[in-house]
């Protein structure tokens, strides 16, 4: 073979050519589309998290949608599943400390993403053992004050029960109580067992108590409450929830 005939060989035709550059072309715009997609989603994830704040939630969510290529979702206005996480929701003495939620074939009514209706949510709303603990150190009253430390040191004890043992002065003890949710938005607190030399006086103003709790988003409601390693989760829904800013 002839070094001619080899060079031949090596050297690409005008037409593998042109083939090569529409592959680059094209690996070009569909990088550029992926980008521009990512880009899309972030934006659009801002927007939804203010949104969605203004549903009744005191600070500003993370958001995050789901699915690929987001632009199509955008273009036909129907979200497949959108996960939301906030924190630090107050009502009176009760602090939810974390709402992580999933919502559900959302459709919205406009490109502005400010109004539409969520076909289903579900998630779960804690009220770690620290925040409750504040909230039932308050509701001592004055004994208050002899408790070591800023507030009960409450642990799980099953899953319907929450313990702490208590110092005051000279003498200790401990406490049980179970956790129950009531009829809508309530979660009661008694007491159902005690040891030690406590005083009466400290555990009667903590020995049956009900506390309102926050008010969540987007029509979340509580179903079921259970004592968890991480404090007090309410199991929360919510079907068909309309939403406009």
């Amino acid at each position: 073979m002839t070094r001619t005939a080899t060079r031949r060989m090596r050297t690409p035709s005008p037409r593998g050519r042109r083939v090569w550059r529409y592959v680059i072309a094209l690996v070009i715009v569909v990088v550029l589309l992926v980008i521009l997609d990512f880009a899309a989603r972030l934006a659009a994830e801002n927007v939804m998290a203010s949104q969605i704040q203004k549903q009744g939630l005191q600070h500003k969510p993370a958001v995050s949608i789901d699915g690929f290529p987001f632009l199509t979702q955008v273009a036909s206005r129907h979200f497949q599943q959108v996960n939301l996480k906030a924190v630090d929701q107050t009502e009176g003495p009760v602090t939810i400390t974390s709402i992580n939620a999933t919502a559900r074939n959302i459709r919205l009514n406009s490109y502005a993403f400010s109004s539409g209706t969520i076909g289903s949510l579900s998630g779960t709303a804690v009220i770690s053992f620290s925040s409750l603990g504040n909230t039932l150190t308050q509701q001592v009253g004055p004994l208050g004050s002899l408790l070591n430390g800023a507030g009960l040191d409450l642990t799980a004890a099953g899953p319907h029960e929450v313990k702490a043992s208590l110092n005051v002065l000279v003498v200790s003890g401990s406490a049980t109580w179970r956790v129950s949710r009531l009829s809508g938005d309530r979660l009661n607190i008694r007491l159902v067992s005690s040891s030690g030399g406590l005083p009466s006086s400290l555990l009667s103003s903590i020995q049956d108590i009900t506390l309102q709790i926050p008010k969540l988003p987007l029509g979340l409601t509580i179903d079921s409450v259970r004592v968890s390693p991480d404090g007090i989760v309410g199991r929360v829904t919510g079907a068909n929830v309309p939403f406009s800013s």
